[in-house]
């Protein structure tokens, strides 16, 4: 009942937290952060973005039936084909508990902590930051599994309820595991820095490969949950540069 009325009311929130968001970033004046960043470095976000929002729109048009042939089913097949050949169950109980990592649970906790972290050092610009970029992934994919309503896959090793399309641990594990690395890195020796941005993307690879191999979703329910993340952080860590460049009275 509860997952229900958040699937129907998902796009509203999202709205909601993109518009107070932008009022936030209006009326708070954040302090100067130095030297702004190279051009192209400002740029790179906002194409990555785009690139993610167009193709994300794509898919899921045609996953509603409103985009004429859909290609995304080629991956699904090969997908599928591959692990009939490979895969079998006693790859299931090291997929499930590594699958956690991307439960809603684990990921409600770490935010959690990482938000009162950031409250507690005043960090408003970035603790902000961290609120819309990990909530909002989580409403907007709610409001695209409502409105696409895709089943799941038939033959899955773990019975899940509700809708396939997007993948809900692919989106929230890549947003807050990326925004988490976005936030540490900087404070990290330049030697750390690498190692870590690998560790945080091989995490959030792994755990939606974790999805397809366990076929509670599609491959291009993962890929989906991926662009989903990658352009709604691209937007929020634009409004965050734009923030940050913005100069005082």
């Amino acid at each position: 009942m509860a997952w229900s009325w958040i699937d129907r009311y998902a796009a509203l929130g999202g709205l909601a937290l993109t518009l107070a968001a932008l009022c936030g970033l209006v009326l708070v004046r954040p302090p100067q952060t130095g030297a702004r960043p190279p051009l192209r470095a400002r740029r790179a976000p906002a194409l990555v973005g785009a690139a993610a929002a167009l193709a994300l729109a794509s898919m899921a048009a045609a996953m509603a039936g409103h985009g004429g042939p859909v290609p995304w089913l080629a991956l699904d097949g090969w997908a599928d084909t591959w692990m009939r050949q490979h895969l079998t169950s006693a790859w299931r109980g090291p997929l499930v508990a590594f699958t956690q990592l991307g439960h809603v649970g684990v990921l409600l906790a770490l935010g959690a902590a990482v938000l009162l972290a950031l409250l507690w050092r005043r960090d408003w610009l970035h603790a902000g930051m961290w609120l819309v970029g990990t909530a909002g992934t989580g409403l907007w994919t709610r409001a695209l599994k409502h409105a696409v309503a895709r089943p799941r896959p038939e033959h899955g090793w773990v019975a899940e309820s509700g809708h396939s399309f997007p993948s809900g641990h692919s989106a929230g594990t890549l947003a807050l595991y990326a925004l988490l690395a976005w936030l540490v890195l900087p404070q990290l020796r330049r030697a750390w820095r690498l190692p870590v941005a690998l560790a945080a993307i091989c995490v959030a690879l792994a755990v939606g490969a974790s999805r397809v191999l366990l076929r509670v979703h599609f491959a291009s329910d993962v890929l989906a949950g991926w662009l989903l993340a990658l352009a709604w952080l691209a937007c929020v860590i634009v409004a965050v540069q734009w923030a940050q460049r913005r100069r005082g009275p």
